[in-house]
């Protein structure tokens, strides 16, 4: 069945997707091109049928039809990133565990999310956070869905603490790991071997041995400094058109609120996402 690399945007969720390709997918280092292998939930890829998706109503009405076509037609594990909430929307589940294996839930303390979400926009503090803040907060979808259906699509982030508490509070039954950006700056090795143990366990597999070696080099090839070398040699697809003048891997760990974040951005912030915070010791 699927596993999810879920997330609020700006959380890490490329890195976790490039070390889990190049641990699966690469054959002898990673490329940009191995993260096709775990792409962007959306299903338009999956529908022929131009006339079954004429409004987002329908989008919602063909979440779990579109995973239980994927479950069929595949019959193996499939990896989707999403930034969707697990919620219902027009009384439609976004997924259950009928359909869902499991799910990687990557979470980033909210006071840095703003500036690397401020950075990717293009936009200023205020219009992020009062994003963040939204809980019918929404992403459009790509390009390719306005093309085939002539209407934009999109994804249902609802808020930061909303789109977190909806995965790993879910009350749909889908296993969770959690994964703090924090700590995979901390420990990026510990947290992938935590990472694939869990994709092994959800996926039943007996007897499971993490493959230290694959671990090792995917650390290697998802470095940040190198992410960001390769960038400057190849175009990144997911860069967004608001970046005029930076990258996709900007700021990385440099991206410290301690430093940058305005005062009053930092104070909305603990006093709007304060429960979850504490819960998740930012504070």
């Amino acid at each position: 069945m699927i596993i999810w690399l879920a997330s609020y945007p700006k959380s890490g969720n490329t890195w976790v997707r490039s070390l889990i390709s190049s641990y699966y997918f690469s054959k002898d280092s990673f490329k940009f091109s191995d993260l096709k292998k775990i792409p962007n939930f959306s299903v338009g890829d999956f529908i022929k049928d131009k006339y079954l998706l004429k409004s987002n109503t329908d989008v919602t009405r063909q979440w779990l039809q579109v995973q239980e076509l994927i479950n069929k037609q595949y019959k193996k594990t499939l990896f989707f990133k999403t930034h969707n909430a697990c919620v219902s929307v027009n009384n439609n589940n976004f997924t259950n565990s009928d359909y869902s294996a499991g799910c990687i839930y990557i979470v980033r303390d909210p006071r840095n999310v703003i500036t690397s979400y401020k950075n990717f926009e293009g936009q200023s503090y205020e219009e992020v956070f009062n994003h963040m803040n939204n809980q019918d907060g929404f992403l459009f979808g790509n390009k390719n869905f306005e093309t085939t259906f002539g209407f934009k699509g999109f994804e249902y982030i609802s808020s930061w603490s909303n789109n977190y508490n909806s995965w790993v509070k879910n009350k749909q039954n889908v296993p969770i790991c959690i994964v703090k950006y924090e700590d995979l700056i901390k420990n990026t090795l510990g947290q992938l071997k935590k990472i694939i143990t869990f994709i092994g366990r959800v996926q039943n597999i007996n007897n499971f041995e993490f493959n230290l070696e694959k671990g090792l080099r995917a650390v290697a090839d998802s470095d940040f400094k190198k992410l960001s070398q390769m960038e400057m040699k190849e175009e990144f697809q997911e860069r967004s058109k608001n970046q005029l003048d930076s990258k996709f891997f900007n700021l990385g760990q440099k991206n410290n609120w301690e430093t940058i974040l305005p005062r009053n951005i930092k104070e909305q912030i603990e006093e709007n996402f304060g429960s979850e915070m504490k819960e998740l010791n930012y504070l």
